[in-house]
């Protein structure tokens, strides 16, 4: 099983002297030569950026820095309310009997056996003051 080796005779390359005569909006470059005769070439502004005063750049840098710490606080907080949301898991050894009345309980009521679980350990501990 030989694979079929590829050469530069399979690719296809454009000439380099069709690029030569467009320029970068794909016109040709001597209606850009007619143009430019006609009409004297413009000055492009340049965007100025404006000088801040000193205590400006600092009002600027302080309302950044509290934008900054508040996103961070406000990051911390809902990791916060994220790891108060976290399960706990307790394993819990049942007999058949009790696992197979679970299984069905849950089956027929369309429920899952946690949710069983969770209301039976709340409803212990309310009923003996926890």
């Amino acid at each position: 099983m030989n694979k079929p080796s590829l050469g530069l005779d399979d690719f296809i390359i454009a000439s380099k002297a069709a690029k030569a005569d467009l320029n970068a909006d794909g016109g040709n470059a001597g209606s850009i030569e007619r143009h430019a005769k006609d009409e004297p070439a413009r000055p492009v502004a340049a965007p100025i950026l404006p000088n801040l005063s000193e205590s400006a750049r600092r009002q600027k840098a302080t309302t950044s820095a509290i934008a900054g710490e508040r996103a961070r606080h406000a990051l911390k907080n809902l990791k916060r309310a994220k790891e108060r949301d976290a399960k706990f898991y307790v394993n819990v050894a049942l007999d058949y009997e009790t696992k197979a009345r679970l299984k069905r309980a849950a089956h027929e009521n369309d429920v899952k056996m946690t949710v069983i679980m969770q209301a039976a350990i709340d409803f212990y501990l309310k009923e003996n003051g926890y």
